[in-house]
């Protein structure tokens, strides 16, 4: 039966039993996985708290391939620990034949009530991942108070609603943002996530930023990997406001200081500011940061994560790891060029350039290779595969785009 089934994610065995399991979310563990590898190598230590344990794959991944000194998986649901014990201790036997001993911790408890047990008993962890469902930005406090400083937070929002701008008081009670309906929703369902936590984190005197961002479209699922560092950041310019013109298409970053003044140079003097959609607070700054995922794509060149075809002395790769492999090569590659700070807030889809030169829709490397020509950073854009992001305003790209159809 399902619960004896016993499945194989990158080569970790595991049960699901009873539990929820997406075998699509693999990604975001291999994400994980990695950056907590990436740390492991860097610091020399590694304690994860996987708080919404699951059927624990997480946590057993954690334990065999980031090779963490010690793992505490915790579920609220009691029937689930079992499942965890069965998959931590799989994980366990393979580490073992390598000659590495591992320990971990199973609860069955509330979140908060662990993290703040954790906080209170001054047992910081080196990684918090919390994949938790909606917009569970109650446990971002406690996390925070957890976790070790120079540690890294893995936190979760899987409400498309608020990011598509349809639940605006949700997101203010959630995450102290206010946001409306804009064309690059999926991306600022990642910004307002990230904000919610700069916000948490300025309360506590701390500052954080994103090793990685990672949507996808499942679910949907919004994840970020976030650095967490002791002291406010010396410049809070990295959250503020979104403001984006129905009419002219322009996408701008708002400050704080020029609230207010959100008109659009494109708006008459009768029109005024009606054209403008004003979203935020919200992180502005980059989505990740290209030394960490240059060092990811490093660590899953060396686990063969990311080649095709036979690895040295390997029997050939079956057709769904070689899909895999590519696949998250594909991603890091473009989580990449998306670390370039120069690129602004959200996409541009080929669509809409195409809507606005009325002729047919330019091919995504043409223009990014155009725009990169006339001196702009343009790039893909991992959350939508029909668009691009740019430091060129939409009236550039449509200049451009009528040039190259031409």
């Amino acid at each position: 039966g399902r619960q004896s089934h016993v499945r194989s994610e990158r080569g970790v065995k595991f049960v699901v039993g009873d539990a929820f399991y997406r075998k699509e979310s693999s990604v975001g563990r291999d994400l994980g996985v990695l950056a907590a590898a990436v740390y492991k190598k860097k610091h020399g230590h590694l304690r994860v708290l996987d708080a919404m344990s699951g059927c624990g794959i997480r946590a057993a991944r954690y334990l065999s391939q980031a090779q963490a000194d010690f793992v505490w998986a915790n579920d609220a649901c009691r029937f689930l620990a079992p499942t965890i014990s069965q998959n931590l201790s799989l994980s366990a036997a393979t580490a073992e034949e390598k000659g590495i001993s591992k320990c971990w911790r199973i609860t069955s408890e509330d979140v908060n009530r662990v993290l703040l047990y954790c906080y209170m008993e001054k047992d910081y962890y080196d990684l918090i991942d919390i994949d938790s469902f909606g917009s569970d930005s109650i446990f971002l406090g406690s996390a925070l108070a957890s976790v070790l400083h120079g540690g890294l937070v893995y936190v979760t929002s899987t409400d498309g609603f608020s990011a598509g701008g349809h639940r605006p008081y949700n997101v203010l009670a959630s995450y102290g943002a206010f946001v409306k309906p804009m064309p690059f929703a999926n991306e600022l369902g990642i910004r307002m996530l990230i904000g919610g936590v700069v916000r948490e984190a300025s309360l506590r005197n701390m500052h954080v930023y994103p090793m990685f961002s990672h949507y996808s479209f499942h679910g949907p699922v919004f994840r970020v990997m976030l650095h967490v560092h002791p002291g406010q950041a010396q410049k809070s310019q990295h959250y503020n406001f979104v403001s984006h013109c129905s009419i002219c298409g322009e996408t701008q970053v708002v400050k704080w200081n020029c609230l207010g003044q959100s008109t659009c140079s494109c708006s008459t003097f009768t029109q005024g500011s009606s054209t403008v959609t004003l979203s935020g607070p919200l992180w502005t700054g980059p989505l990740h940061n290209g030394s960490d995922i240059q060092e990811m794509i490093e660590m899953a060149n060396g686990w063969g994560w990311i080649e095709s075809g036979k690895g040295s002395g390997e029997k050939s790769r079956s057709k769904e790891e070689v899909s895999a492999n590519q696949k998250l090569r594909e991603l890091l590659d473009i989580m990449l060029e998306e670390s370039d700070p120069n690129l602004q807030v959200g996409y541009i889809e080929l669509d809409e350039i195409s809507k606005r030169t009325k002729l047919a829709t330019p091919k995504r490397a043409c223009l990014i290779t155009a725009l990169q020509e006339e001196g702009y950073s343009a790039c893909r854009s991992h959350i939508a595969s029909n668009a691009i992001k740019t430091s060129a305003p939409m009236c550039c790209c449509v200049e451009i785009t009528r040039s190259l159809m031409q």
